[in-house]
């Protein structure tokens, strides 16, 4: 309102300009004069119009966040109101939240930093434009000594997890804490887990999940049998994949990063032809949703439709709490592939602040508090106490519906907690364990680590290379890794676009720069 105002104001006060002028154009018939006249009063008219964008000095800063979400909440305005409300109290600042869902986020994400559209902090993610935007010059780099003075907390929360979002000694970003590992498997629904007799704690196989599958697809003829875990995610990618990324997939360390620090064409391997070649497989018999690749509900939000049975997902121990929050439908999570850390699961989200933002020294405060204020994590992740949620008599922790309500009536189940500052100050959802942030804490030390964690590639260098490659892998990849497309005939056709797009050279680059990392090391 307060904005809206300044314009109205900012309009008469242009519109007097322009009726000023015209006075002195008329009466004195002089064209150089009428010409001054009206360069002075277009600055003024500037000016204003400057002015009005910035809020005034006795209204506390607005900061504008925006993060991706699966599904949208109801009562977003009711939580945003609350949250905001406590955030002033605390630091002297408003928070507008943007949450956005589909495959286009970062497209919007772009839009708004180019247009110069107001937005102080986004979730970025080290498995997505991460490393670009840090190239592009999306992202502000932010000196450690002022995050200790605006955010000291958070960077202490952070520790050695900084470091994968560290280049040439600026910061930009902080990793949320959350599941620092991810293993590879299925979210099943809890009734087809026991039609199939499928045993959740002693994991799978693919030869398992073959034999699944096949009995899934002949009992429930209503039902897809699977999915990826989201639109623009490949069942590779959601299940299979046992290497470390590097950043980006152009060059990667095969076997989770175990053995010589030696980066890989992945696209060349017998592994990756492998993956495809299962997919295809599972794609021509009908297992896998039909338009994964391009749907926009692909994820949680198809398998809240009850339309399929199961869904290819990265496993952590508050998954299926999470999903069956999300979607309604009670559901397990059975392991495929083991627990597995590098860089970019570390920076799989990271809040991040745009090189737009007019006050990073009052969105540092904002993260602070997501990093070490119960009460500001929790209003966001779980909305308000006695509307969405309420306390389990005798328990600080368990949380659960409040009376008369529940998934289909409740106007905000995000149970993102994974999605904002540190996961372990979070309540606990009652059908999860009251130890559960403590599960986390040993999930994420015992999992593999890549010998290269830590390790961040600066693509500067080859931005011309990368961004041909990016171009390749676009046309070809979800496709291919979702089964869409034969193999046999357009795998040699993307493996010979990288060539041409210049893989081998950025491959070289990333050779050089991780030999230097370790080296370093």
């Amino acid at each position: 309102k307060g904005e809206d105002t300044m314009k109205k104001k900012a309009l008469s006060k242009m519109a007097a300009v322009i009726l000023a002028v015209s006075t002195v154009l008329c009466a004195c018939g002089n064209e150089s004069r009428g010409q001054a006249e009206a360069e002075k009063e277009e600055q003024a008219d500037q000016t204003v119009a400057e002015e009005s964008k910035e809020p005034a000095a006795d209204e506390p800063y607005t900061i504008v966040y925006a993060f991706d979400v699966w599904v949208q909440q109801a009562d977003w305005d009711l939580v945003e109101e609350n949250l905001s409300n406590i955030v002033e109290e605390k630091i002297g600042a408003k928070v507008e939240l943007l949450p956005m869902t589909g495959a286009n986020y970062q497209q919007q994400i772009n839009l708004m930093i180019s247009s110069g559209e107001k937005l102080d902090l986004y979730n970025a993610s080290a498995r997505t434009t991460f490393s670009s935007d840090i190239t592009s010059n999306k992202i502000m780099g932010l000196d450690e000594e002022m995050i200790r003075q605006y955010a000291p907390d958070a960077l202490k929360e952070e520790g050695e997890f900084i470091n994968a979002t560290t280049i040439g000694g600026k910061i930009y970003g902080f990793p949320t804490i959350r599941d620092m590992a991810n293993a590879y498997g299925l979210i099943i629904r809890n009734d087809m887990a026991e039609k199939y007799g499928v045993d959740v704690e002693s994991g799978m196989t693919i030869d398992d999940l073959d034999d699944l599958f096949a009995r899934i697809k002949e009992g429930e003829p209503d039902k897809y049998v699977t999915q990826p875990q989201g639109q623009g995610t490949s069942i590779l990618e959601s299940l299979f994949k046992t290497y470390d990324s590097l950043g980006d997939d152009m060059g990667v360390l095969m076997e989770w990063g175990q053995g010589e620090l030696k980066v890989e064409n992945l696209f060349e391997t017998d592994y990756y032809e492998e993956c495809i070649q299962k997919a295809r497989e599972w794609n021509e018999k009908g297992y896998i949703l039909p338009d994964a690749s391009t749907n926009p509900d692909t994820g949680v939000s198809y398998f809240k439709t009850g339309k399929v049975a199961s869904t290819l997902s990265l496993i952590h121990p508050g998954v299926p709490t999470d999903n069956s929050n999300m979607t309604g439908i009670p559901c397990s999570a059975v392991t495929v592939n083991p627990a597995f850390t590098n860089t970019q699961q570390v920076g799989a989200i990271i809040q991040t602040i745009p090189v737009t933002c007019q006050n990073p020294e009052k969105v540092l405060e904002f993260i602070n508090l997501l990093y070490s204020d119960a009460e500001v994590y929790n209003a966001l992740t779980w909305g308000i106490e006695g509307k969405h949620y309420q306390h389990v008599d005798g328990s600080e922790k368990w949380i659960t519906y409040p009376d008369g309500v529940d998934a289909d009536t409740s106007g905000y189940t995000l149970s993102a907690t994974y999605a904002f500052g540190n996961r372990y100050l979070s309540y606990i959802w009652e059908t999860d364990p009251e130890e559960l942030n403590e599960r986390f804490m040993e999930f994420n030390n015992n999992a593999i680590q890549s010998k290269a964690l830590g390790f961040v590639f600066d693509s500067t260098a080859v931005k011309t290379e990368t961004a041909a490659v990016k171009a390749a892998m676009d046309e070809y990849r979800l496709s291919l890794e979702n089964g869409t497309i034969d193999p046999k005939e357009n795998l040699p056709k993307f493996r010979q676009a990288l060539k041409d797009a210049g893989i081998d050279t950025v491959i070289a680059e990333k050779q050089r720069q991780l030999d230097e990392w370790s080296a370093e090391r």
